[in-house]
């Protein structure tokens, strides 16, 4: 690589220079040009020429100059390293490599057209074993493989695969199956709960699961509720303690109809409490978990999974994952996979497709989906300014036409935003008509009486949100609204709470088909908790914490809609847009299985290289 680099550098510096035609040259210009010494320009100089990719002809006594030729295209060694760069991993600083030396977009194009190739299912034979790996790109990076400070969905999905919680939840059906736990008990008002783990579970280290590694897991949370994002989940417990090795008994502060639910959630993840102890920090670069695949390596370039073979329930099909992460702009110039050997060991169980796009003889399908969840626009109300007035907040409502968003921007948004879900809005009946278009008249009297004199509102929001931002900002600027936008990275949006400086937040959130999913954006603080008015935050977290005291379904979800209705009459919330989405699949492949965000289950996938068909 350090040759590699030297002989680009070099090239740079001489780049209308042609192949094969010597030229002069100084050791002293070659100081200049690799910062280093005449003896070690000497020594770099030969270990070019013995790669064959220049000539280097001293010169012989006082004014005698000496002669360089460049006997290799250094675009295509550029190639060559990029894709060896990026077989040992980094493909990150192939495309840094490329883009610093490439002298044309040819390197780029053919380096993704390489790496094009090895994505999708991929099969390699050896004397003794066949290695099948599932290769994808992906255009966000995982900002935490904690589950206690799970904030963004993909990182959700990953951890999934990591980790094992004590049950698991089935959305479909609504009920609950065991998995590190195998049995439970509960007294009759949930207050007091019993668990039976079972035998033979073992961590990637080898270590079989104990009652204390579940004790460490919860205690981690709720002993800690100012640290972890999901704190909020298990404040509700009083005592837990040891039975024996395999039983744990948990006491509860009250009633809690939810609390087998909690239980099954990512961040209910059971972690080794022997690791995770010892040194936190380090154990969340490199986690271990009981999951069907275990981590083996995770940076800024690629995240790899293995197929853990002594996983209680069954080796996963697949030995490996690879998830590469470039730029939106390099994955999108990469060709669509080969998935002609793929198929799945569950029937898709996920049922919100909206409809296939392909019929049945086509080669390629595509799924849309109504995303689950909607996008916002969340106001700072504990930081002084416009936005903590409830008349500017009502302005900015009617200022935001959201047919005519949809209407301008076009893409994936699809239906105007009346709450969370799709069925409090306008997707429930796509006839139904929104509120009428708002006077003028009306929007200048609400600014008037929220006392706004042109002062500059921060907004801040993600690189994927920026079109939806700057559409606000022009038609707040029609009103005399000055509007900043600030583009923060994932990572600085996923802490506790609003920044200090931020006005407001527009973001999109995803929601599952449970309580549980509402609930965390109410009680999780990087949600609305840190961003509301005292007096209104004591009632939503009082209220959304009743919710689960309650027994009954439907009179939970009443209540839910109840705080929802409030974010939306106080307008702390702003309620913007629905979006779909589409995920493409090959013809072949037979009942894969995706989750509501159009991802694939990695551990019911499997390639199918022969078939009868």
């Amino acid at each position: 690589m350090l040759a590699a680099l030297q002989f680009f550098e070099l090239r740079s510096s001489y780049v209308d220079r042609e192949l094969n035609i010597p030229f002069p040259a100084t050791v002293q210009t070659l100081t200049d040009i690799w910062h280093c010494t005449p003896r070690n320009v000497k020594m770099v100089l030969r270990k070019l020429a013995d790669l064959g990719w220049i000539s280097w002809q001293p010169g012989l006594g006082r004014g005698n100059s000496s002669m360089l030729a460049f006997l290799a295209d250094a675009q295509d060694i550029l190639l060559e390293e990029a894709i060896a760069q990026t077989k040992k991993g980094d493909v990150k600083g192939a495309l840094e490599l490329i883009d610093r030396f490439g002298e044309s977009m040819q390197v780029k194009n053919g380096f993704l057209e390489w790496l094009s190739g090895g994505m999708g299912f991929t099969r390699t034979l050896g004397t003794d074993t066949v290695l099948d790996t599932l290769r994808f790109p992906v255009q966000r990076s995982i900002v935490t493989l904690d589950p206690a400070s799970i904030y963004f969905a993909f990182d959700s999905h990953i951890i999934g695969h990591i980790y094992d919680t004590l049950v698991d939840f089935d959305p479909i059906s609504e009920t609950f199956r065991p998995s590190i736990a195998h049995f439970w008990e509960s007294s009759p008002d949930c207050s007091e709960w019993i668990i039976h783990l079972r035998k033979g579970v073992s961590f990637h280290h080898g270590r079989e699961v104990t009652a204390q590694d579940v004790i460490y897991t919860f205690d981690r949370l709720r002993l800690n509720p100012e640290r972890y994002e999901q704190s909020w989940m298990f404040t509700g417990i009083s005592d837990i303690r040891m039975l024996d090795r395999k039983t744990v008994h948990i006491t509860l502060t009250g009633p809690n109809y939810l609390f087998l639910h909690l239980l099954s959630v990512k961040a209910s993840s059971i972690l080794p409490a022997d690791l995770c102890g010892a040194d936190e920090a380090a154990f969340m670069k490199q986690p271990v978990g009981t999951g069907s695949f275990k981590l083996v390596r995770h940076d800024e370039s690629i995240c790899v999974l293995e197929a853990f073979s002594s996983h209680f329930r069954g080796r996963p099909h697949i030995d490996r994952v690879e998830i590469i992460h470039l730029s939106e702009q390099d994955a999108g110039m990469l060709k669509e996979p080969d998935w002609s050997g793929a198929s799945c060991t569950e029937q898709n169980v996920y049922n919100g497709y909206l409809r296939k796009s392909a019929g049945p003889d086509a080669e390629w399908r595509e799924v849309e989906t109504i995303s689950p969840g909607c996008s916002m626009l969340v106001f700072n109300q504990r930081k002084e300014g416009p936005q903590s007035s409830l008349a500017f907040r009502r302005a900015l409502d009617l200022i935001i036409d959201r047919k005519q968003m949809i209407a301008d921007l076009g893409e994936n948004r699809i239906y105007p935003a009346r709450g969370f879900r799709t069925q409090r809005g306008e997707a429930a009946d796509p006839a139904a008509k929104m509120e009428p278009s708002p006077d003028a008249a009306d929007i200048y009297r609400q600014l008037e009486q929220s006392g706004y004199r042109g002062e500059t509102v921060l907004l801040s929001t993600r690189s994927n949100h920026v079109a939806d931002a700057q559409w606000i900002q022009q038609r707040c600027r029609g009103f005399g609204i000055r509007i900043e936008i600030q583009v923060r990275k994932a990572e600085d949006m996923a802490g506790p709470g609003f920044s200090a400086e931020d006005d407001c937040q527009l973001y999109e959130v995803v929601l599952g088909n449970d309580e549980i999913q509402d609930l965390e954006l109410y009680l999780q603080k990087g949600f609305f908790p840190s961003a509301l008015a005292d007096g209104i935050r004591e009632t939503v977290e009082a209220s959304a914490r009743a919710v689960m005291s309650d027994s009954d379904q439907h009179s939970r979800w009443r209540r839910l809609y109840e705080l929802e209705e409030l974010l939306r009459q106080s307008c702390s919330v702003l309620f913007l847009l629905h979006k779909k989405s589409n995920t493409r699949f090959h013809s072949s492949i037979q009942g894969i299985n995706l989750n509501s965000c159009g991802w694939v289950d990695f551990r019911t996938v499997w390639f199918q290289p022969h078939s009868l068909a």
